[in-house]
């Protein structure tokens, strides 16, 4: 006759025939959690100072007016494109300085900001003196997002410069 012989009890809790997990276990599944909790919020780090340090167009738009105000050749180069440059004949520091040391008192006012997909485009009021009387002109601005900032790309004249 055979009799059924009973399990030895174990801990409280426990069920029989299954062991009970080694301590290093928890240590290596906690320490893999940790570092997926860590890439996890370096890349939410990271793509959160990409969205804040984008830029502002509107401010390529007035380092654009500011270099050409103070024929700051640096600032202008920094505010434009290659491209920009080379179409309007500026891209070299002597010939922006000649040009802008001729202008006078040059002011502008953003009309309407029109946002594109890679682009920010201004409609602006520029006024300035020639011959000692008051010109204004209505102006269109490119600014082109490019290699992580942004750049005056081209600018196209809306309304040719009229003297009030």
């Amino acid at each position: 006759m055979s009799f059924a012989q009973p399990h030895p009890a174990g801990p409280a809790g426990s069920r029989p025939g299954k062991a009970k997990r080694p301590t290093w276990h928890w240590v290596v599944l906690g320490g893999c959690s940790l570092l997926a909790l860590l890439i996890a919020l370096g890349v939410a780090g990271l793509v959160g100072y990409q969205i804040l340090n984008r830029g502002n167009p509107q401010d390529t738009l007035e380092n654009f007016y500011t270099s050409m105000e103070n024929g700051d050749c640096q600032l202008f180069e920094e505010s434009t494109t290659e491209e920009y440059r080379q179409t309007t004949q500026l891209d070299d520091c002597a010939t922006f300085e000649t040009m802008t040391s001729q202008m006078g008192a040059l002011d502008y006012t953003v009309d309407e900001r029109i946002n594109r997909q890679g682009y920010a485009i201004f409609e602006v009021t520029e006024t300035y003196q020639r011959d000692g009387q008051d010109v204004e002109a209505q102006l269109r601005f490119y600014v082109r997002r490019f290699e992580g900032g942004w750049f005056v790309d081209g600018v196209e004249v809306v309304d040719a410069p009229t003297t009030g």
